[in-house]
């Protein structure tokens, strides 16, 4: 199979342009030819009337005046032939003949199929044909139109010359126009290829021409892709050098105790113990890292199926779940029937992160507090922790993968800054809004928004006193 013809848009352009141009010139040309050509035979066809007329008029005393007509007519007999035949009752037969009529008669002549007036003779050419008759007298007239074929086949060569000159012409310009329309498109292109072979962070923005308007939109546009993917490659540069720091660590660990353990775990038994224990602390912790690493991937391709569920009831699961890990006290206020569009699994996973991360940064005396507020317009459910505030810088950051706040830094609370990214990603899957602020007067505030209740659903004032779930 022969590969298919590349065509540039330049090329296109010309050849549609051209293509166009050229039926407009044929058609023009046409035009014209039919036109003139119109104009010639019905010029001829008034021409044969005032013959025909003028015959008429020399009839004197119900016979024609031959000698008269002939005297006064301004007929060519080189291109005009006229033929009278008197057939009246009760006078003897006798015609007419224009010099040459004879001659022209005898050859045999065809009529066009389209125009009957017109027919082709041999010798002759083309002649225009036309009858009449008076008082028992037919005039029969055959106007040569060899004249107006000479005059068209003039015309039709000066419009062909004219045609051949402008197609060169609007060619050229065509061709000439259509590079200049491409030409940024060109420059585009030959920009991006070059940067691309430059380097692959595409850190440098492709030149925006001030027109036309439309490529300075599309290299706009190129340029905010590309600076989404040069965000997305440093994002996932990290992502990999965070990962293989945090799995290094444990990694390093268990290198260090299974060498131990072979040097002196025979001369010190004691030693075998401690160590296996250090081992299975950093494995347990490695397993952890790749599991969340593992849920972050799907997280990032997959498609959440979404149904309708009892947000209240799923809160309280996951309350009593978690009340069964952690050493604070939670309480849980709010509307008792919130029914909203969302993946139950996804929606628990979040919230027994933020429960667990409530758990981590909260004195073990305090209260962990979850409220449930429905409005017609959406529903919030927000946990509020009694741990220490999160400046603004951290609270931009802490959703990214393997972000640490300072204090989680500076407490060394274990943790792999995954779970709060796992659950901002969970949430944008569900199209649930997740944010962090800092709770008054002290601790740290996570809400969860879903903009889609059920329409259906029972809605509480916001005047109401809220009342625990039980």
């Amino acid at each position: 199979m022969k590969n298919a013809r590349i065509e540039t848009t330049s090329k296109a352009i010309q050849r549609r342009f051209f293509s166009l141009f050229i039926v407009f010139a044929v058609l023009l040309g046409i035009s014209i030819v039919s036109v003139v050509g119109f104009q010639l035979v019905r010029q001829s066809e008034q021409q044969s009337i005032q013959l025909l007329s003028s015959l008429k008029r020399s009839i004197i005393d119900d016979r024609p005046d031959w000698n008269q007509w002939r005297k006064n007519s301004t007929i060519n007999t080189a291109n005009t032939y006229v033929k009278v035949y008197n057939s009246k009752i009760g006078t003897a037969p006798d015609t007419f003949y224009s010099k040459g009529t004879k001659r022209f008669l005898s050859k045999r002549s065809y009529q066009l199929p389209i125009f009957s007036a017109v027919r082709y003779v041999s010798d002759y050419g083309l002649v225009y044909y036309r009858s009449g008759s008076r008082l028992g007298i037919q005039s029969q007239i055959w106007l040569s139109l060899n004249g107006v074929v000479t005059i068209l086949i003039s015309v039709l060569i000066v419009t062909a010359i004219l045609m051949l000159f402008g197609i060169t012409l609007g060619g050229y310009f065509i061709t000439l126009s259509a590079k200049q329309i491409t030409q940024p498109l060109a420059n585009l292109s030959k920009a991006a290829q070059a940067e691309s072979a430059r380097s692959a962070d595409y850190a440098n923005p492709l030149p925006a021409p001030q027109t036309p308007v439309e490529v300075a939109q599309l290299a706009n546009s190129f340029n905010t892709l590309l600076g989404a993917v040069n965000d997305k490659n440093k994002q996932e540069k990290t992502f990999v050098s965070n990962a293989a720091h945090e799995l290094r660590t444990p990694i390093a660990v268990i290198l260090g105790h299974s060498k131990l353990i072979q040097r002196r775990g025979q001369d010190h038994p004691e030693i075998v113990t401690k160590s296996v224990n250090f081992i299975t602390d950093e494995a347990t912790r490695m397993q952890q890292l790749v599991n969340q690493l593992l849920i972050l991937s799907r997280a990032d391709r997959a498609t959440s199926e979404r149904t309708y569920i009892n947000l209240s009831n799923l809160v309280f699961e996951s309350v009593e779940e978690q009340r069964a890990l952690l050493i604070q006290k939670i309480s849980v206020t709010g509307a008792s029937a919130a029914t909203v569009l969302a993946n139950a699994d996804n929606v628990q996973q979040i919230l027994r992160t933020l429960l667990d991360n409530a758990g981590k940064y909260s004195p073990k005396d305090s209260l962990i507090r979850v409220h449930l507020e429905q409005t017609p317009a959406d529903v919030t459910v927000t946990v509020v922790n009694a741990g220490p505030q999160i400046s603004t810088e951290d609270q931009a950051h802490l959703f990214d993968r393997f972000y640490r706040g300072s204090y989680a830094r500076d407490s060394r609370i274990e943790g792999t800054g995954l779970g709060l990214a796992i659950a901002k990603q969970l949430a944008n899957l569900n199209q649930i809004k997740l944010t962090v602020a800092n709770a008054v007067p002290s601790g740290t505030q996570f809400s969860l928004t879903f903009k889609n209740p059920q329409p259906t659903s029972t809605h509480i004032d916001r005047e109401t006193p809220l009342k625990e779930l039980n």
